[in-house]
């Protein structure tokens, strides 16, 4: 249905562009049309050429093998066995005596509403790609 009008549309507008053209005649262009043309593309200046730049640049890269080599060379130094980093750092500065609530403590979600979630969120995601795909369809040329 949509697809008849835009087609009927588009011929429409080629009808009305086929008789202005037939209006206006078909006109000669002057001897020397051709040559003042080339000659203006040949006036006109080569554009400098891309400049390919990364997206990650050579100072990053570096970062990141530094990076990597340490916690590799890490890895390997690091005694094996039943040890945790954590076993030799002292962390008595920090004060883990904070009374904080769950505010969410006596919430509980039912099965319905477990279902409800999930059952919308499968539509949501296949109707994504079947509306996508529509839309391409229908409003391509």
């Amino acid at each position: 249905m949509f697809r008849q009008k835009l087609v009927a549309r588009m011929e429409e507008q080629f009808k009305d562009i086929a008789s202005i053209v037939k209006e206006a005649g078909a006109h000669n262009p002057s001897s020397g049309f051709s040559k003042s043309v080339m000659n203006e593309i040949h006036l006109l200046t080569p554009e400098k050429p891309l400049v390919y730049t990364p997206l990650i640049s050579k100072k990053i890269w570096f970062v990141l093998a530094l990076l990597m080599a340490c916690i590799t060379i890490g890895v390997f130094l690091y005694p094996s066995g039943n040890q945790s980093i954590l076993d030799n750092t002292d962390l008595s500065f920090f004060n883990f005596d904070m009374d904080i609530k769950n505010p969410l403590a006596g919430f509980t979600f039912y099965k319905t509403t477990l279902y409800g979630i999930s059952f919308l969120a499968i539509l949501f995601l296949i109707q994504i790609p079947v509306f996508k795909r529509r839309i391409d369809q229908n409003f391509s040329l």
